[in-house]
């Protein structure tokens, strides 16, 4: 096999793990604890937004300004393309490999919350916004894609590289739900929801890359012939 084949063998190997690693008891953990938030951020969700909208003459109200809305909406994608191009630049070879299961989990999330906003209901019905109707309310809001995606990548690289890498992940991420709520693009569950997609999406992926470390290193112990206790270590390259 060439090594372009073996390349795209991998990955779809590797997709296919991040698929089967989204059902597991850990998975359903997430579940469980994003849901009270979840539910208690759906009974709130008017009276938050009431703060940010005048329904009397149809105007958005205490809003940041223009410019926090234009980074916090275009601006998602920075951090993608930052992030997965380290698979190819960066100097460290762990880095790396968060970055390449990060990039191949990106369009996973992409999907994961197309197909969930297609589910007709009261939760995906976006909030009421000076741009659009005032008289029928817009859909597809439930989960928020850009929030999954921030979250997606706070978690996985915070997860595998610690607080350095969390941390203004995390910050930029916050900023964001901070400002679709004011802008009222997305009510506060349906950012939750959306944050609760991108860490299902990131512990998955954090699971492939563990099993294949598992899978480079073996430890076995034993007794050698002067009944010394023995540890061997086994690394594939």
């Amino acid at each position: 096999m060439n090594k372009a084949g073996l390349f795209l063998g991998n990955i779809l190997a590797d997709a296919l793990l991040l698929q089967r690693y989204l059902f597991t008891v850990e998975s359903a953990k997430i579940v469980t604890g994003f849901l009270p938030f979840f539910l208690i951020a759906r009974q709130l969700d008017e009276d938050i937004q009431c703060r940010f909208y005048d329904a009397s003459c149809h105007k958005n109200i205490n809003q940041f300004p223009k410019s926090c809305h234009t980074l916090a909406k275009h601006c998602v994608g920075v951090p993608m393309v930052l992030l997965s191009s380290l698979m190819l630049w960066a100097p460290w070879c762990d880095v790396r490999q968060t970055a390449r299961m990060y990039a191949i989990g990106l369009p996973f999330v992409h999907s994961g919350k197309d197909v969930i906003k297609k589910v007709r209901s009261k939760c995906c019905l976006r909030p009421w916004h000076e741009e659009f109707s005032c008289t029928k309310r817009s859909s597809g809001g439930f989960p928020s894609g850009h929030m999954a995606n921030v979250t997606y990548a706070a978690t996985l690289f915070g997860m595998r590289h610690g607080i350095k890498w969390a941390l203004p992940l995390s910050f930029f991420a916050a900023f964001v739900f901070a400002d679709f709520v004011n802008c009222n693009r997305h009510y506060v569950s349906q950012i939750i929801a959306g944050a609760g997609l991108g860490v299902l999406y990131a512990v998955a992926a954090n699971a492939v890359i563990e099993r294949h470390l598992s899978e480079r290193c073996a430890l076995s112990m034993g007794v050698d012939a002067q009944g010394r206790s023995t540890m061997h270590v086994a690394l594939n390259f």
